[in-house]
């Protein structure tokens, strides 16, 4: 018989290893060594000097290895998927879609990472900067560390590595400790398989290695809870080191009166217990107009009733991966309970081996209960019923999150309107998680969701400097009228001359 696993220590620091468990059953997977701050360092210095040349092959040669990146993950599709239904105890259609989305990365930077790159020449509009000639150019950071979680542990790492890469920097990985194994499997692709420059590695280990990359790195992408992205930034500020957070949501669901119902619960179903509810852009609360609440109930319920738990290929519901987890959402779902909160269907762990838990529908539930202001990030929906949109509005802002929202009305132009009064970073009308799945689009949240954002021109950007070099192309004179030595004359001059320039007019200058 499996041995629990919330009965074994992932992280065995006097062993330095991680136990690795599969969270179907508890049944041990792998032991892994952990790096300790020494390797760390020794790693960073490693990719600090392989940097330098992958930088000089510029943009064109960096997309000649991330095209053959993309094409091993393609290849390698399905032992990827399996590492990942081992180690997290997900269905197979959760890992592929982090593979479709890395490639999707892939194809837009392959697009616009020269474009992004090149110098750009600026002119300025000031009279005083006549005969100037600017020209801003990017240098990427020589090494970034990702520090990813564990709920889509190869597109939180290497997904954010892909902009990176292709900026110039070298990146160093630190996957969760409760998910390392796929990540360092793509690892080992990029280093072994495809035999890439040495400018991409993995470090394996908890929170001391992760604050030792923080050390080390010269920018930091974080993927996590709020308290650990709180203890990164503060680390990252003692030596000045940028960083860009993606902490998390509480993500609301709002439905209507007049909207298409039949859409509303499929999606409301799969926003909500898609990847086990592990999803940060989950929906974790729902808001019901009452014209619909009680039909939008009864068939979410019976839906839920009809998910399947396991991890074949028939199966919708994997297990929770992180076994501390299980305690959050059984936690959360007994103080709902406490406080008035109804259970219409699970509720309860289940009764079998590894970190099982019955997809949960609560109503009766209000703002009082921690399952409506912490992430539960578990197979949990709670639905409220609301008066009307401005109600269903203002709860939804009532959240320390602000990641994103879906909104289902009885027309887009309505819907557009409430979107506008969301307090969140990015709103998705009778839809889920479109706007992830555009790699052009920013995507970051408000609040305690977060710094930064990923995708896009500025996901790239994010991960360069700025120098800008000033020249002129007119014959450079020996001084130039505001240099030493002041003098009364001069003082005249200049100021005369700056009068004029900002629309003073020449009756203001003292001149008859």
């Amino acid at each position: 018989m499996a041995i629990p696993i919330e009965s074994v220590p992932l992280l065995d620091t006097a062993a330095g290893v991680i136990h690795v468990r599969r969270p179907a059953d508890g049944s041990p997977l792998e032991d892994v060594k952990i790096h300790d701050a020494t390797q760390v360092t020794e790693i960073a210095a490693r990719l600090r000097q392989a940097q330098v040349e992958w930088e000089g092959i510029g943009v064109r040669g960096r997309t000649e290895w991330l095209s053959r990146m993309r094409q091993w993950l393609l290849d390698n599709e399905d032992r990827l998927i399996e590492i990942s239904r081992e180690e997290g105890g997900r269905v197979r259609n959760e890992p592929l879609l982090e593979t479709i989305l890395m490639v999707e990365v892939i194809d837009y930077y392959t697009r616009v990472a020269s474009k992004l790159m090149s110098p750009k020449r600026v002119r300025g509009a000031s009279p005083l900067v006549l005969g100037k000639r600017f020209t801003v150019n990017r240098s990427p950071y020589p090494l970034v560390g990702v520090i990813g979680a564990w709920n889509f542990p190869l597109l939180l790492t290497f997904g954010d590595a892909i902009a990176a890469l292709f900026a110039g920097s070298a990146v160093l990985l630190k996957p969760s400790e409760v998910t390392p194994l796929a990540v360092r499997e793509l690892v080992r692709g990029w280093r072994d398989e495809i035999g890439a420059p040495p400018v991409l590695d993995i470090l394996l280990g908890g929170g001391e290695t992760g604050a030792a990359l923080v050390d080390a790195a010269d920018f930091i992408q974080f993927t996590g809870s709020v308290a650990t992205g709180k203890r990164v930034a503060q680390r990252a500020a003692e030596t000045v080191t940028p960083i860009s957070l993606e902490l998390g949501g509480k993500d609301p669901c709002l439905v209507l009166d007049g909207a298409n119902l039949n859409r509303a619960v499929n999606c409301a179903v799969y926003g909500g217990f898609a990847n086990n509810g592990q999803v940060c852009m989950g929906f974790e609360r729902v808001y019901v107009e009452a014209g619909v609440y009680d039909e939008f109930v009864e068939r979410v319920v019976a839906k839920v009733k009809s998910l399947r738990s396991g991890i074949d290929d028939h199966s919708d519901i994997g297990a929770l991966t992180s076994a501390p987890q299980i305690d959050i959402v059984d936690a959360q779902v007994r103080d709902a309970v406490a406080k008035g909160a109804k259970v219409l269907t699970g509720g309860h762990r289940m009764n079998r081996p590894g970190t099982w838990y019955a997809p949960t529908v609560l109503v009766d539930v209000d703002h009082s209960m921690t399952i409506m202001r912490e992430e539960t990030f578990g197979p949990v929906l709670p639905i409220v019923r609301v008066a009307d949109v401005d109600e269903a509005v203002c709860l939804a802002n009532d959240s320390e999150f602000g990641l994103s929202a879906t909104i289902f009305a009885d027309t887009t132009k309505r819907a557009e309107q409430i979107a506008a009064r969301l307090e969140v970073g990015a709103v998705n009308i009778n839809d889920f998680l479109a706007n992830m799945t555009c790699a052009e689009l920013p995507q970051g949240g408000w609040k305690n969701s977060g710094i930064g954002s990923r995708a896009s021109a500025s996901g790239l950007l994010k991960f360069t400097r700025t120098k800008v070099i000033s020249s002129s192309w007119l014959p450079a004179m020996d001084s130039e009228p505001n240099w030493f030595p002041y003098t009364p004359t001069r003082w005249r001059i200049f100021r005369g001359a700056a009068r004029l320039v900002h629309g003073r007019g020449l009756g203001r200058l003292g001149i008859s």
